[in-house]
């Protein structure tokens, strides 16, 4: 019969080990009181009734016997070094080193842990291999006679590259709710696996598979930078972000009058340029092209006059033609030179250093000095705050579309910003088309990328919420409050500073 162990009687001088018979039979520990013993049960795992209970007394007696006899008093020793140990018979494992302590496991006979290498009273702490703690006694474990060697594992296969463009958690799924394993720096380049989750890659790090956040990597190693086709000057302090739209992450700021070098590459509404040897998109409509000292180049197009955008935004094609490829948009009041050649109803203007095509009838001559306020529907706009009327002016002025704009009110079920003059709801007409849609997401962008300009705290637009607080974290869900306005569905929330 086998028995659990603890340790030997020595470890107690008033009583007899604990012995532990097989599973499904009671455990019993035995106290000696004078000349008399008396036995009862410490816990029953289960309820056996056995008719041999007497002779499994005596068995436990003569282990406990016997193991007395295998040794002295036990005094506390040093530490030795960690190793492999195993269990020569059945064992209990406890929280503590001592009889007294509680029963985590057992151990089976010749199964592994790695003993720490301390020792008090001749109990060793070992470590099971699922990672459990304990103290087992020490006579009833054995140095391993063999290593043990770890499972093999399948180190993942490369399949690309990436550059991080911030420093960013690494994790070990994809999601924020998995552990983080370590902080990639900016700029490090790191194999990729091929697979995606949702918005995570899965990258080799350190030889094992782990996850990143798409958003904080640029496709490809940071090798060569392209050559330069041209150069914009910043009219605002803009931020620089990795891709070309206004919830990309950004991973720095270019002060106002900054002279920047152009990749040629632009997006509807911003422009790649070379910044300190990296690849960065800014707002188009903050840039004005820079002029070089040189001879023109043959071909390049020559400027007979200025023309200025008379819209709230207006865009930039690549032909003179209706559909033609949309390579930037521009503002109202923006400047624009033209080479005196037109076709059709469309005017060829000078963009970031090319001939560009605009509609004729939004610019003209003379730069806009009103604002068309026919059939415009406010309400509240006086009491806000300086910040609050800079917003409401900026949308008036540049979004034509916009005939709706709510102000300052009495109460707010959400935050105090409105009976305090900090908030402004742009309301989009016809919200539920697409077009308008993205007429909306493209105020939000606006005010998210000019977001110190007009001291935005936050904004709010289709049940998403951007903060300035954490910009990092771009867009996020809201939760549902119930309806389409108060899910921002039909309006652009924009909050700003006292």
């Amino acid at each position: 019969m086998s028995a659990h162990h603890d340790a030997p009687c020595e470890e107690r001088e008033s009583g007899f080990p604990e012995t532990v018979d097989s599973p499904g039979q009671a455990r019993f520990y035995y106290l000696r009181t004078g000349s008399a013993r008396r036995s009862r049960p410490l816990r029953k795992e289960t309820t056996v009734k056995r008719a041999g209970r007497i002779q499994s007394t005596i068995v436990g007696a003569t282990m406990a016997a016997l193991t007395f006899g295998m040794g002295g008093l036990v005094l506390a020793s040093s530490a030795v070094a960690t190793t492999t140990m195993t269990a020569t018979t059945y064992v209990n494992m406890r929280s503590g080193p001592g009889t007294s302590y509680a029963v985590v496991t057992v151990l089976s006979p010749s199964q592994a842990v790695q003993a720490s290498g301390t020792i008090t009273n001749g109990w060793y702490q070992v470590v099971t291999a699922s990672g459990q703690s304990g103290w087992v006694y020490r006579d009833y474990l054995a140095a391993s006679t063999t290593a043990t060697t770890p499972p093999a594992t399948t180190a993942p296969t490369a399949s690309g590259t990436v550059t991080t463009t911030a420093a960013v958690n690494v994790r070990s799924g994809p999601g924020t709710s998995y552990e983080i394993v370590a902080v990639a720096p900016a700029g490090k380049v790191l194999s990729t696996t091929g697979k995606v989750s949702g918005t995570w890659t899965e990258v080799i790090w350190d030889g094992s598979a782990r996850w990143i956040a798409t958003s904080y990597l640029r496709s490809g190693s940071a090798a060569s930078t392209p050559k330069p086709v041209g150069q914009v000057k910043t009219t605002a302090n803009l931020y620089l972000r990795v891709a070309g739209n206004a919830t990309a992450t950004y991973t720095g700021t270019l002060p106002a009058a900054s002279i920047v070098d152009t990749t040629g590459k632009t997006t509807a509404d911003y422009t790649e340029i070379i910044y300190s040897g990296e690849l960065r998109w800014i707002a188009t409509r903050y840039t004005t092209p820079v002029t070089a000292a040189s001879p023109s180049t043959p071909g390049a197009p020559v400027a007979v006059g200025t023309v200025y955008v008379n819209v709230g935004t207006l865009n930039v094609r690549a032909t003179s033609a209706a559909d033609g490829a949309i390579v930037g948009t521009v503002s109202r009041g923006t400047a624009l030179q033209v080479t005196g050649v037109t076709a059709g109803d469309r005017t060829q203007v000078i963009y970031l250093g090319a001939a560009r095509w605009v509609y004729t009838a939004y610019v003209s001559t003379t730069p806009p000095t009103t604002v068309d306020t026919t059939g415009l529907t406010t309400s509240g706009i006086d009491q806000l705050n300086a910040n609050g009327k800079a917003v409401v002016n900026h949308v008036i002025a540049t979004y034509p579309k916009i005939r709706t704009i709510y102000g300052w009110r009495a109460s707010s079920d959400y935050s105090s910003d409105h009976p305090n003059g900090r908030a402004v709801d742009i309301m989009i007409p016809n919200w539920s088309d697409a077009a308008m849609s993205e007429y909306g997401w493209t105020i939000a962008r606006d005010f998210l990328a000019n977001a110190s300009k007009y001291k935005v705290t936050y904004i709010i637009y289709r049940q998403q919420i951007w903060n300035a607080s954490y910009p990092e974290r771009g867009w996020r869900a809201m939760e549902d409050r119930g309806s389409v306005t108060a899910n921002h569905y039909d309006h652009v929330h924009v909050s700003v500073s006292a």
